[in-house]
């Protein structure tokens, strides 16, 4: 059975190489002008299928924003975020949501994320090993 995974803020190359491990449904919600991506994901986790993390690649601000919204949705959904500004972690933390530090990383960089958070099933490279060291830094 396939994890769903929800992103909003985040590029289309991530998510596209995401569906492409073919081990995730990857659901990726767009910035549209009258509808943000944290919202329009925060609706579907009302009445949408179960998502087994949802990943925010907003920086700063609008990231702690959309984060603060989807954990007042679910106090239960693992919630990753990708922000470039370490000064957010503490704000990160206070809302239990895991902090990815080094700003938004590729579909492989974002695999080993998914083994800290539990989310396992995508391909580790010989790279991502050698940065466990600095995301074990970055992680609550």
């Amino acid at each position: 059975m396939k994890r769903t995974i929800a992103l909003c803020g985040t590029d289309e190359s991530t998510a596209h190489e995401l569906a492409c491990c073919g081990r995730y449904l990857v659901l990726n919600f767009i910035e549209e002008p009258e509808r943000r991506g944290d919202v329009k994901l925060a609706y579907f986790l009302r009445d949408g299928p179960l998502v087994s993390l949802a990943v925010v690649g907003y920086p700063g601000a609008e990231g702690l924003s959309a984060c603060d919204y989807l954990r007042s949705q679910s106090g239960t959904l693992p919630i990753l975020w990708l922000c470039d500004r370490m000064e957010f972690e503490p704000e990160a933390k206070r809302l239990d949501v895991c902090f990815c530090g080094t700003g938004p990383p590729g579909a492989e960089r974002l695999a080993v994320y998914f083994i800290f958070t539990g989310i396992n099933g995508l391909a580790v490279t010989s790279a991502d090993r050698q940065n466990r060291k600095t995301i074990r830094r970055t992680m609550p």
